[in-house]
């Protein structure tokens, strides 16, 4: 080991069955395990810290689903004993959950992200709207924005004579967790709509998103496709392959109400969109506004299910116009917002702990 090299562990959120979130890979775990990064640094991988000697210990989000607020409060002191630094990673404002989310947080969840804010050396958020969120509790908040690893990424390469298919069955699709019942019957009457007024050229593709039974049933009569990996393709960095490399969807969707807790949101769906060469139709707000060049990169709607059929409409006749902000979008994402260009951030942030 390179003498001059940080020790930094990395204590990822998971699941009962210990394995890491997808969002603790896209945050954590792709970039600190980037090439060039280990030239500064070592780092290590795990569920826990139990005393080695470190310089720097991140802790993610909530740490695990069984955390007590007693449990949280001894890890970070074991930190603090043995003299390391701790840092904080979070990208979600799980300080106003929505009451209607699947993995709300209880009163204990709270109390124990707000100690970890106050508690930590430094704290990393994903966007601006975030560090203002938590200054309260901290002066020392680094924001990073989220990134992709070109590693997982199956490239799109769109031909500049694109053909004009008078036939084609158009996709429509959706990716994102189990807590978008809420969103997508927002817009549903656009979805309708658009079927009913293209019943030979529409369908629909649902990954994730839809958790309710209840909201599975209001998707009745409408050409629609639920879709999932197999197995390990299940888990991030496989999926994220499994995801460019399987899906081709002409338009892709991020319906998103205007809550306080969506407001914080980051714009990761719009870089996974942009990864699959589709044009993107996304609500108009601050988790996309920041980097969604409307009508260039992708287009912005206010949540009337009207706004959202005729960006659908729109797209659909005019194949330039989807053309070209499937091929911006695309090469935005491989200019700006990949790991090659940005994993000096990450050791940056370290550096100034």
């Amino acid at each position: 080991m390179n003498l001059h090299q940080k020790r930094v562990h990395v204590i990822y959120e998971h699941g009962r069955d210990k394995r890491p979130y997808g969002s603790a890979s896209i945050r954590l775990l792709r970039p600190l395990s980037y090439p060039p990064i280990q030239d500064w640094m070592k780092c290590t991988f795990g569920t826990t810290y139990d005393g080695q000697p470190v310089d720097v210990v991140i802790l993610d989000r909530l740490w695990r689903p069984d955390a007590t607020f007693q449990q949280v409060e001894k890890l970070v002191g074991s930190i603090q004993q043995a003299d390391a630094k701790l840092v904080y990673a979070l990208d979600d404002n799980f300080l106003e959950m929505p009451v209607n989310q699947q993995n709300q947080l209880t009163e204990e969840n709270s109390r124990t992200v707000q100690f970890l804010l106050s508690q930590a050396d430094q704290v990393w958020v994903t966007t601006k709207p975030l560090k203002e969120r938590f200054s309260d509790y901290s002066s020392h908040i680094v924001v990073i924005p989220n990134t992709l690893d070109e590693r997982l990424l199956v490239p799109r390469f769109l031909i500049s004579d694109h053909p004009i298919f008078p036939q084609k069955r158009f996709v429509i699709g959706m990716m994102g967790t189990y807590t978008h019942d809420d969103d997508l019957l927002m817009i549903l009457p656009a979805l309708k709509e658009i079927y009913e007024r293209n019943p030979d050229r529409v369908e629909f593709q649902l990954i994730g998103a839809i958790l309710r039974e209840e909201t599975r049933d209001q998707f009745d009569g409408l050409p629609v496709k639920f879709i999932r990996p197999s197995g390990e393709e299940a888990e991030y960095p496989l999926f994220m392959l499994w995801f460019t490399g399987q899906i081709h969807w002409d338009i892709a969707i991020s319906p998103l109400q205007v809550t306080p807790f969506n407001q914080y949101k980051s714009d990761i769906k719009f870089l996974d969109y942009c990864a699959v060469g589709a044009a993107s139709v996304v609500t108009r707000i601050a988790a996309f506004q920041d980097s969604v060049q409307d009508r260039a990169t992708g287009i912005l709607v206010d949540n009337q299910p009207e706004t959202w059929y005729q960006a659908f409409e729109e797209l659909l006749r005019n194949d330039e116009m989807r053309v070209t902000i499937s091929r911006k979008a695309t090469r935005y994402l491989y200019s700006e917002r990949i790991l090659a260009h940005h994993y000096q951030d990450w050791i940056k942030a370290l550096q100034s702990v």
